[in-house]
């Protein structure tokens, strides 16, 4: 996927999406980890042992078919293969599904920033702070 087709299907998904130049930013870095299908991706950054899931999206025509389980999946395996033994995110506290996929596939919750989101309509939102052993 290209930085633009990333932006494109993060704004589907997100109240606060990435713009191409954020995309073409992160990917750059030779600390990047991405992974991708046609209509998911998941990307984040390596930090000596652990790796950050900075932002995970599965296209809404196309969520509720284990797209955003595979991209977890192949997003932890290529952060091992770099030598990561822990995975960290943060999530929206008010994102129920995104909380259930976390929690499904092992993460666990370590903290809370509370009111660390402001969406659009200036709503303030509490972020839960999750990570993985691998």
């Amino acid at each position: 996927m290209t930085p633009e087709q990333l932006s494109e299907l993060h704004a589907k998904v997100s109240d606060t999406p990435w713009s191409v130049q954020s995309f073409e930013e992160q990917l750059s870095h030779e600390n990047a980890v991405f992974v991708a299908h046609a209509q998911a991706f998941a990307l984040g950054r390596v930090t000596l042992d652990e790796a950050e899931l900075l932002q995970i999206a599965t296209n809404p025509n196309h969520q509720r078919r284990g797209l955003a389980k595979q991209m977890l999946c192949d997003f932890e395996h290529l952060a091992n293969v770099r030598g990561c033994s822990r995975l960290l995110l943060e999530v929206a506290a008010d994102n129920s599904p995104a909380l259930a996929l976390y929690s499904a596939t092992g993460w666990t919750r370590d903290g809370l920033r509370r009111g660390y989101y402001r969406y659009n309509n200036g709503q303030r939102v509490d972020a839960i702070l999750m990570s993985k052993t691998i």
